[in-house]
């Protein structure tokens, strides 16, 4: 991924996601982005499932994640100032086991916009914008097609005879080189 953008773990992540900054950062808007585990790397989500940005807390709200991300089925109260009442499902990575955010099972009518949503906090996710690449990979050749194929096989059938005939005639000289040494 030589040459890639990535964006960094902050509120540019979060303006970036909604379109904000990518224009900014001369990448056009409609180019999806990808979002990574900032442990092992694994994607976790991405753009086409982006709902909203949480700046406030630094999250990234999604509507669908990767098979990538777990889902702890315990539920726990939030201990967040801001958040009495709110049930949360803990998410982590399923390769490194990193903890990536949370889903908001139940929430007072203030937080109602984050239930049931992936919230994915950008300290633990970074992003690639996919098409950001900078190297194009180079064929100065043609295409391999049915009939240059042909022209191939051809061509080695023809180097495979001009072989077994220098090789015929290398035998006879190797013989008759050994027949008279041995004389």
């Amino acid at each position: 991924m030589a040459g890639a953008q990535y964006v960094p773990l902050d509120a540019s992540l979060l303006e970036a996601a909604s379109g904000q900054g990518a224009a900014a950062a001369g990448v056009p808007e409609e180019l999806p982005m990808v979002f990574l585990c900032a442990g092992c790397k694994r994607p976790v989500g991405d753009t086409l499932g982006w709902v909203a940005n949480d700046e406030e807390t630094g999250c990234v709200l999604l509507r669908s994640a990767s098979l990538n991300v777990s889902v702890e089925k315990e539920q726990k109260l939030s201990s967040r100032p801001g958040e009495c009442g709110c049930m949360i499902e803990t998410l982590f990575c399923s390769g490194c086991s990193m903890t990536l955010g949370n889903i908001y099972r139940c929430t007072p009518k203030h937080l109602d916009y984050k239930r049931d949503l992936f919230c994915l906090n950008v300290d633990s996710i970074e992003s690639y914008i996919l098409g950001s690449s900078e190297k194009q990979a180079v064929t100065d050749d043609e295409p391999l097609t049915l009939e240059s194929r042909a022209g191939l096989e051809e061509a080695i059938e023809r180097a495979e005879t001009i072989l077994k005939a220098l090789e015929a005639r290398l035998s006879v000289v190797e013989s008759s080189f050994a027949s008279r040494h041995n004389s």
